[in-house]
């Protein structure tokens, strides 16, 4: 009770009451479960980011709303003000175009390759000698400058996880990228888990963070609020137990 009346006395302090004060905000996300980033179970969004952005949201008298499309349609939803934010998000140049990012990530994910159980495919951390491979990842989905922006590279764009691992089981890719917490979750349930395997080192690992869209209006307040309520957060018992029960490190306190 003393860290929420601390938090309330801070944001009247820095942030200026304006009509974002109590807003339902719509989230967008996949739609195909992200877990343990977030998932949906009877009928409740559930997982580490979509967790941490209920609590942050409850903290500061707003309410969240999830919404599913295409991750490629989130992204436009995002830039063009169909969504007011998103809870799991790289920063980039081209991203930053569209969204306001919280100050500081919440979360940290890292990109993996997957072959089947039958491929000789070997990875010494150079992607480029496997430049003769076929590559799959989902679309809109970034894995580092490495992958990502690299054009030298066989890739094909998939719409999910699920038709992603689909894709590699039927033999029309070579190599998946993705985070393998996923991955695995989704390969589980699809009964393929026994014909994946990892392949070493993990080719990317970066922080995840809260953005805004800048097509709404007051989303530089709320960036400004979540920020302030997520360093708040990440200092308490919940955060830490929420990032225990889903299997991800604690990262460092930020200060301030």
């Amino acid at each position: 009770m003393k860290r929420l009346l601390a938090l309330y006395l801070l944001l009247l302090l820095l942030v200026p009451m304006t009509p974002t004060w109590g807003k339902e905000l719509v989230v967008g996300v996949s739609e195909t479960d992200y877990s343990p980033f977030y998932f949906e179970e009877e009928g409740m969004f559930k997982g580490a980011a979509a967790e941490i952005a209920q609590n942050l949201a409850t903290a500061l008298g707003h309410t969240l709303t999830f919404q599913r499309f295409p991750w490629k349609r989130v992204q436009h939803n995002l830039a063009t003000g169909r969504i007011d934010m998103v809870i799991l998000y790289f920063k980039t140049d081209e991203r930053a175009e569209h969204a306001l990012y919280v100050e500081i990530p919440h979360l940290y994910e890292s990109s993996s390759l997957v072959v089947t159980t039958d491929s000789t495919l070997q990875f010494d951390g150079k992607l480029n000698n496997l430049k003769d491979a076929q590559f799959g990842n989902v679309t809109g989905y970034w894995h580092g400058e490495a992958y990502s922006a690299n054009d030298q590279l066989n890739k094909t764009q998939l719409n999910s996880t699920r038709t992603l691992l689909a894709t590699l089981i039927r033999g029309k890719i070579d190599i998946a990228v993705g985070n393998k917490p996923v991955m695995l979750s989704l390969a589980r349930k699809m009964k393929i888990a026994g014909n994946l395997r990892f392949l070493e080192p993990k080719i990317d690992y970066a922080p995840d963070y809260i953005a805004f869209s800048k097509a709404k209006d007051h989303s530089a307040d709320l960036a400004r609020q979540f920020t302030i309520a997520l360093k708040e957060f990440m200092r308490g018992a919940q955060y830490r137990d929420i990032l225990t029960h889903y299997g991800f490190e604690i990262p460092a306190v930020p200060a301030g």
